[in-house]
C-alpha cells in the first residue's frame, strides 16, 4: 500500500514538473525574453566586423624529438616469441 502511494507521488511530481516547465517555456513573457536576446545577439554580431586581425607569433615554437625511435633502439629484445616459434617448428 505504501509502495502504491510512493508511485503515485513520484508519477504526479513527474507530470507536474513537465506541466510547469511547458507553461513557463510557452508563456508570452518567456517568448518575449527569447526574442529580445536573439535580437540583441544579431545586432551585436554586426559590430564585430571592425575588429583587427592579429598576426600569429607562434611559428617554430614546437621542438620535435625522436623519443619514440630512441626508446625502440634502447628497448631490450625479448626472445619469448622466438622460443614459441622454435617449439612449433619441432
Amino acid at each position: 500500500m505504501i509502495q502504491l502511494f510512493k508511485n503515485i507521488i513520484f508519477l504526479g511530481s513527474f507530470i507536474l514538473f513537465f506541466i510547469l516547465i511547458s507553461f513557463f517555456y510557452f508563456s508570452e513573457e518567456n517568448i518575449r525574453k527569447i526574442n529580445k536576446s536573439r535580437l540583441f545577439l544579431l545586432t551585436k554580431e554586426e559590430n564585430n566586423y571592425d575588429l583587427p586581425v592579429l598576426s600569429s607569433d607562434t611559428d617554430n615554437i614546437i621542438i620535435y624529438s625522436n623519443e619514440v625511435e630512441n626508446y625502440r633502439k634502447k628497448k631490450k629484445k625479448y626472445n619469448f616469441f622466438d622460443l614459441i616459434k622454435k617449439q612449433s617448428d619441432e
